[in-house]
């Protein structure tokens, strides 16, 4: 089975579609490649197309009052994104930067739209997936306000291990920029967590080794 197929059904968008009925999604998309930082688009840029990441991770940033970009999520192979607005006419809300190689499909939003139409059951899931993505947000910025250094971090990480697996490809200060602290506040942490026995820290990339550490307690 084609690839993107297999991407679309695993969604919670496009689930319980055959590969018949997402052959039309197929068929009006394109396949685009990116290298290590190159941008998908920028944050205000017209939006044109919405997106499946194939391959690797996107990081999505937003600029600060003071001009400074701040990461405020990281997208793993198989999400669809942006999560908000599939048939407004509002701009990117964000700029979705390539973390290393990069590959993604680019479904254009007026051809979706003609899709969907024939589709209008559609309409319940495209609220679950930005519903889900709300409630994260909304849990990201209480353990900014609420939770020390640490305890963001970790779950940070218990994140970052269901969208990159145990090899973290992140650097200290993009981290930083995650949990709302300083490169050098993330290094202490992770030297800490490295002594004892949780990560391995290596020049471009952390390796998970306590994966129980970093489960979501219920």
């Amino acid at each position: 089975m084609n690839q993107w197929i297999q991407y679309l059904q695993d969604s919670p968008l496009f689930e319980g579609l055959t590969e018949a009925e997402l052959m039309p999604v197929l068929n009006m998309s394109k396949v685009q490649y990116l290298k290590d930082k190159d941008r998908l688009f920028w944050e205000g840029d017209e939006k044109k197309s919405f997106y499946v990441l194939g391959k690797g991770t996107i990081l999505i940033s937003k600029l600060t009052e003071n001009g400074d970009e701040s990461l405020i999520n990281v997208l793993g192979e198989g999400e669809i994104f942006p999560h908000t607005g599939f048939f407004q006419k509002f701009p990117y809300p964000g700029t979705a930067t390539a973390k290393k190689e990069v590959v993604v499909l680019a479904i254009p939003i007026e051809g979706f739209e003609a899709f969907f139409r024939e589709k209008p059951d559609l309409a319940f899931k495209i609220i679950q997936v930005m519903d889900g993505k709300i409630v994260y947000l909304q849990k990201k910025l209480n353990e900014v306000l609420s939770l020390n250094v640490e305890s963001r971090l970790k779950s940070t990480f218990s994140y970052l291990k269901d969208v990159q697996g145990q090899v973290i490809q992140l650097t200290h200060q993009e981290l930083g920029n995650i949990i709302g602290a300083s490169r050098e506040t993330v290094s202490r942490q992770l030297k800490k967590w490295e002594h004892d026995g949780i990560v391995d820290v290596k020049k471009d990339r952390i390796i998970i080794q306590e994966e129980e550490y970093f489960k979501e307690q219920p």
